[in-house]
């Protein structure tokens, strides 16, 4: 599990109540650009998302099968909502050789760590770190502009996540629980996405969503996530 997801959703574990929803981190540079020169095509990067079984022991076990279909849920929701709204074009992820794919694997990565920081640095929240909300240094480098040379693309959407369903005896036990006082945690999800300049490499935009109720799995929830993500991207 990614290093950012691990520790969020830990974390999330731990205080049910808190509800991130679509949190938006947008980089001030983006929102001062002219109309010409926003992004048009988009990159779709192979989503990293973990799936998961939630057992009524506490136990964590991914399950492949949901992984994958989160995965291509997520795909299909971005194509279909950059379809429908016109403000974008979607493009898929072009056969790559072995080397050039482990480059994207490993940058999928280091967006993973660089956007844990912008979570916890990049919001401004402590009066230490207000500056770095408008000192917007965030990149991955330059290793992924052999993408933009293949595929004509100006940026690309990385998808990272967790999703933990509760099993059905989970749930029986959280209803228990309730009944004696006690706090059981159920099914959590956190999952980050964000734009990456191929050029340079620069976060141009990021957003998270936190849920207890989620389920990666339903197409129709995934639709709603990706339009309730993108409601904070810049309107052009």
């Amino acid at each position: 599990m990614p290093v950012l997801i691990r520790l969020l959703f830990v974390f999330a574990l731990s205080v049910p109540a808190l509800a991130v929803a679509a949190y938006a981190a947008i980089n001030p540079r983006l929102a001062s650009l002219p109309v010409a020169e926003n992004p048009k095509k988009i990159l779709l990067l192979p989503p990293q998302m973990f799936v998961a079984e939630l057992s009524a022991g506490g136990v964590i076990q991914k399950q492949d099968d949901w992984t994958r279909q989160a995965n291509e849920n997520l795909l299909t929701a971005t194509e279909a909502y950059f379809r429908e709204s016109g403000r974008f074009e979607a493009l898929r992820m072009p056969l790559l050789d072995s080397q050039d794919a482990e480059t994207v694997v490993s940058h999928i990565g280091l967006y993973d760590r660089v956007a844990y920081a912008i979570y916890i640095y990049g919001r401004g929240l402590s009066s230490g770190w207000q500056h770095k909300k408008a000192e917007w240094d965030y990149t991955l480098g330059e290793g992924l502009a052999f993408l933009r040379e293949k595929t004509g693309a100006d940026t690309a959407l990385i998808f990272t996540g967790a999703d933990i369903i509760a099993s059905g005896g989970r749930k029986a036990a959280f209803a228990a629980g309730l009944l004696l006082g006690i706090a059981i945690p159920v099914g959590q999800s956190f999952i980050s996405v964000g734009l990456a300049d191929l050029r340079s490499g620069d976060i141009r935009w990021l957003s998270y969503d936190q849920s207890m109720t989620l389920d990666s799995r339903d197409p129709a929830a995934v639709q709603e996530l990706v339009k309730d993500f993108f409601t904070s991207y810049p309107r052009q």
